[in-house]
Order: C-alpha cells, then structure tokens, then sequence
C-alpha cells in the first residue's frame, strides 16, 4: 500500500511524521522516524508482497517499508507496528 493513502486512510497530517517498529528484538535497524517528504512521496509502500507473491522471512515478512532514495537497511523489515505522529 502507498504511504500517502496510509497516512490519509489513518488521517495523519501532512507534517506528521510515521515511527515504524520492527518484529525484529535489537539492533540499529529495528525502528525508522520517516519524515512528512519521504511518507509523501507516491513511491514509498508498505510492501506486503513481491510481485503478486507474499513477502519471504528474508525480505521482511509480514511487511517492510520502502522508501525510494533510501538504502536498503534503512527500510525496515519485519514491520511489527507503524505510528503517525507530530513532528
């Protein structure tokens, strides 16, 4: 799902930024702070899937972020819970 039509279907505002946790218990990567421009951008998902096929445990099953223009690690995987809030 686009993070544009996650943000409004939740009725984030437009300078909120999304806190996004993940399943995974420690390290560097388990949460992201995505800014109002990257939740903004119409290229950055909620994967679910992968070309019609579920997410693999590798790639971040049950869902990871996607952000264009963001390295790979920086996309958290594994997404356990994702909150709106002021900046």
């Amino acid at each position: 799902m686009p993070l544009p039509d996650l943000a409004r279907l939740a009725g984030a505002g437009e300078d909120d930024i999304l806190l996004v946790e993940s399943l995974q218990e420690a390290g560097s990567f388990r949460d992201a702070a995505l800014t109002p421009a990257q939740i903004a951008d119409p290229r950055s998902l909620l994967a679910l899937k992968v070309n019609g096929v579920d997410l693999s445990m590798d790639h971040g099953f049950p869902a990871r972020i996607i952000v264009p223009a963001l390295p790979g690690v920086h996309n958290t995987k594994w997404v356990a819970s994702q909150t709106f809030r002021s900046a």
